[in-house]
């Protein structure tokens, strides 16, 4: 019994190594998933309100266009070739190139377009300000927070502080419970923003039009527009935002937007006139849907492995002990035995 004692006990041990080491196989293949993962995603939605410059001077009291249909594509690559650079190996960074294009549905005008590069900690998500990362042609960017595309792998069920290329800095996502969708069970998130200045340079308003436009809109700052010269209006942004975010993998798979940018006096609280006015939602979420449930079922399944070898670990281990026992029980027995019989 002493020889099946003693390897049960070792086949034990190393049970509970492997389930220790299963966690860290689980995340390495995470974060390998993560480095090669292209997507493209679409939304759809509406512009609520759009400010229409040349309605500014015939129609000041109503300078909008409304209810304009609009389709967005974001497509995201990783860019292994910044990820091969050294200083991405330093830091351990992930690094995604995005592009995103907004169009008008009905007419396929182009109203907007941006790009972007992430560099972001693979496993928690949190940006890192290196390996050419960037908003727009800019690199004079203080990236902090979360990564605006992905949340951390082992999502909280608490605040994310999201990192907002609007404001330029981090704003809170806040669990809000859990949602099942898609056949898997999904974190909610919420996000809301109250109105904040951006750091946008100010739009400047030649006078003459100034005083008509606030005259009309904002008629209790009419005393505040110069008589000559410009009247400098500053964009202020909010939003009120849901995602619903597989807790796994991070990756959000559903998401609600709807956010508004405005003109205000420089430090102001009343808005003078809007911008844009956005509310959108994912498009074509079936297929993204599945390929990250498969991604989250293979994670599930590999962490699982984790409680059923420390079972077994403890199992053998406990075996082997009682066998050891029994073994030494028995040799005693037996010394006895032959000290009697001498």
């Amino acid at each position: 019994m002493r020889p099946a004692g003693i390897i049960l006990i070792i086949i034990g041990v190393l049970a509970a190594v492997a389930g220790f080491a299963a966690p860290m196989v689980a995340g390495k293949l995470a974060i390998d998933t993560v480095n090669a993962t292209d997507t493209t995603t679409s939304g759809q939605g509406v512009l609520v309100r759009k400010l229409n410059t040349s309605k500014l001077a015939s129609t000041p009291e109503d300078p909008y266009d409304t209810n304009v249909p609009i389709q967005s594509t974001r497509q995201t690559v990783a860019d292994t070739e910044a990820m091969a650079q050294p200083d991405a190996k330093s830091a351990g960074a992930t690094v995604f190139s995005t592009r995103s294009l907004t169009k008008q549905t009905d007419t396929g005008e182009e109203l907007a377009s941006s790009q972007a590069t992430f560099a972001f900690d693979p496993e928690s998500s949190e940006l890192i300000n290196c390996c050419g990362a960037s908003l727009g042609n800019s690199t004079n960017v203080n990236f902090s927070g979360v990564m605006p595309l992905k949340f951390p792998f082992d999502s909280p069920q608490g605040d994310v502080q999201l990192f907002n290329t609007t404001l330029l800095k981090p704003q809170a996502a806040t669990f809000a419970g859990t949602v099942d969708a898609y056949g898997m069970s999904l974190y909610r998130y919420t996000q809301s923003i109250p109105p904040q200045q951006t750091p946008a340079e100010p739009t400047k308003v030649p006078a003459a039009l100034a005083q008509g436009v606030v005259g009309r809109l904002a008629p209790t700052l009419a005393d505040q527009v110069p008589d000559t010269g410009d009247l400098a209006l500053y964009e202020w942004y909010s939003a009120e935002n849901e995602y619903l975010v597989d807790p796994l993998t991070g990756q959000i798979v559903d998401g609600k937007v709807a956010d508004k940018t405005t003109f205000r006096l420089n430090g102001g609280t009343q808005d003078i006139v809007t911008k844009v006015e956005t509310q959108a939602s994912s498009a074509e979420v079936e297929e993204g849907a599945a390929q990250i449930k498969q991604s989250a079922d293979l994670l599930a399944l590999v962490s699982s492995l984790k409680l059923w070898l420390l079972v077994a670990a403890a199992a053998l281990v406990v075996l082997g002990v009682v066998l050891l026992v029994l073994a030494a029980r028995r040799n005693s027995r037996r010394r006895a035995a032959f000290a009697e019989g001498g």
